[in-house]
């Protein structure tokens, strides 16, 4: 009973103290900023501009009004934000939250969040319990009225005030290691967050009105003429979620590729790369002629569906994702059959799992369907997280699979997992060939993945993927070209170039210009240079699209000894 009496006393004497409680709000908004000083690669006295700036931001914004109480709930956008950074730091240890990270949000459907809420759970329970405490004490003092006197607002104002000013000067002094320069919008928190939410906001309004800037683009494409009686199949497969590094053909020490080393017409590229770690830029810049060094130009520009329309194929697009409302969905349905397999319920906004094998059935469905020549988009769930849900029983080949819990206890677990599911897409892309081969026609065919994944492959204990600094987990994908033998019998210097361009460095730019000119489609915003069934393809430094949409060369994204580590010992070049 006295202990009960006891808490309820100081629960008490803080709710009745408005300056114990000022610095309590204080002390809660500093949270994410005490960890950046412990992450963000700046020097020393970056570090104390780091923490000095939020310190003075918010000592000025709740000494400003007598009301701390109600200010704290005015900012409770501010709350918010630091949830979302904090569970990031869980996710990724480092980073402020990018503005791809608010896209994410806003383009992830309901199942994806659920499937990965899960391994949120600590994060979450430990952002409810910095932050639900605040917003109570808050709510209680705006109701006792328990105010700040102008005395203590007037002392506390001018030191913050001081500090916002030191924190100035000093940014003059301070410097980026990875960059060699500063900046509040880049280096520190709030303003870093803020400035990418209204990055984001501004991209996602320019994505909303791609249907009307686009809509008088033209490829002004046309095709060669050839003399052959074979229909002509072009086939692009997009995975997802896949890494080479756990492809046997990619010389990992399980087998996880036992149909596809047989496969005598496979090509396989040892040295691709992804030209973003996020879903929605990685597979636009596969989908479309942009890339991360004109990567704005997909604003007034159509993708590669529209230009194998307009060179005259029946376009056919199958997706096993769902529709989400970005440039993937409008590049997609444009094709003259679409489909996605993985609806979304109108009031839970959840979606039903399916398996990629459908796709399989679907597309052979449609060239029987179909006449003339065909352009085939197939778009799959690859491994995307939950792992054990990418695929059926009966490929539960390594074990144990299931996943009690996302943490480095589990990797045994997850790893399985995740190689049961590139041991299902190498079934789903067996089958795919098969069907293929069953036409008898003139069919190429090119598979390759959005991006990597993290599998707490180091003393980091990285997980997932679209981390704000990407990983060599993250950016190394498997890359693979198939050709039927009708294809080859009438296209040997398309297949000459495949094989002097398979161990060279490659990027997810090169899908659009070599699937173009793999269907002997003409079109001035062919770069041949680009096209891997081309001898003119050129192995250039490769680049990677940054959170802000702007090229840097990947070894510039802030990568770490491990991943340089990992680069040298695969042999993957810049």
């Amino acid at each position: 009973m006295t202990e009960q009496l006891n808490k309820k006393g100081f629960f008490s004497r803080i709710i009745n103290n408005p300056i114990a409680l000022f610095w309590f709000y204080i002390a809660v908004n500093m949270v994410p900023s005490i960890y950046f000083v412990c992450t963000q690669p700046v020097n020393l006295i970056g570090k104390i501009v780091v923490i000095l700036f939020p310190l003075g931001l918010f000592m000025t914004i709740f000494s400003s009004f007598k009301n701390s109480g109600a200010w704290l709930l005015l900012c409770f956008p501010f709350l918010f934000l630091h949830a979302f950074q904090i569970v990031l730091f869980y996710l990724f240890g480092e980073d402020v939250i990018a503005a791809d990270m608010f896209l994410n949000v806003a383009t992830t459907n309901t199942s994806e969040i659920n499937e990965l809420l899960g391994s949120l759970l600590p994060s979450i329970a430990f952002v409810c319990f910095l932050y639900i405490p605040p917003i109570v004490f808050a709510i209680l003092q705006w109701k006792r009225k328990n105010f700040l006197d102008w005395s203590f607002r007037r002392q506390t104002l001018l030191p913050a005030v001081l500090l916002l000013i030191a924190s100035l000067v000093l940014s003059f002094f301070s410097a980026n290691k990875n960059t060699g320069t500063f900046a509040f919008n880049q280096d520190v928190y709030p303003i870093n967050a803020l400035h990418n939410l209204g990055f984001a906001v501004n991209k996602w309004d320019k994505v909303n009105r791609y249907p009307e800037t686009s809509k008088d683009f033209t490829f002004k494409a046309t095709r060669d003429s050839i003399s052959t009686d074979k229909r002509q199949i072009y086939v692009l497969i997009i995975g997802e979620t896949s890494r080479a590094d756990n492809w046997s053909l990619y010389g990992y020490d399980r087998e996880t590729n036992p149909k596809l080393k047989n496969e005598k017409n496979l090509v396989v590229f040892k040295d691709a790369l992804t030209q973003s770690n996020t879903t929605h830029k990685s597979v636009s810049i596969i989908l479309s002629e942009a890339e991360a060094e004109n990567y704005n130009s997909i604003y007034v520009k159509k993708g590669i569906v529209h230009a194998f329309k307009e060179a005259g194929f029946t376009t056919i697009s199958l997706s096993n994702q769902a529709e989400n409302s970005s440039f993937i969905e409008y590049f997609t349905k444009e094709a003259d059959i679409y489909k996605t397999i993985r609806t979304t319920d109108s009031h839970t906004r959840m979606t039903e799992n399916h398996y990629d094998e459908e796709l399989v059935d679907l597309m052979q469905k449609h060239i029987q369907e179909t006449t003339g020549d065909l352009f085939i988009l197939l778009h799959t769930y690859g491994s995307h997280f939950k792992y054990m849900e990418r695929y059926p029983e009966n490929f539960r080949q390594f074990t144990p699979d299931e996943i009690g819990g996302v943490k480095k206890s589990e990797k045994e677990h997850l790893v399985n997992a995740y190689d049961n599911s590139i041991l299902y897409t190498d079934h789903f892309l067996s089958k795919t060939i098969e069907a293929l081969k069953q036409t008898n026609e003139e069919v190429a065919m090119l598979y390759t993945s959005d991006h990597g994944e993290d599998l707490f492959d180091d003393d980091r204990n990285r997980f997932l993927h679209a981390s704000p600094s990407p990983t060599y987990y993250q950016l190394r994908i498997p890359f693979l070209m198939w050709f039927s033998d009708e294809y080859i019998d009438n296209n040997e210097k398309r297949i000459t170039a495949v094989q002097e361009n398979k161990n060279k460095p490659i990027s997810t730019n090169a899908v659009f210009h070599t699937m173009i000119n793999a269907a002997h489609i003409r079109t001035s915003y062919l770069e041949k240079d680009l096209s891997l069934v081309n001898r003119a393809f050129n192995a250039e430094a490769r680049m990677y699209l940054n959170d802000h949409d702007i090229a840097v060369p990947y070894t510039k994204m802030n990568l770490k000894k491990e991943d340089f580590e990992m680069l040298k010992k695969n042999n993957i070049k810049e």
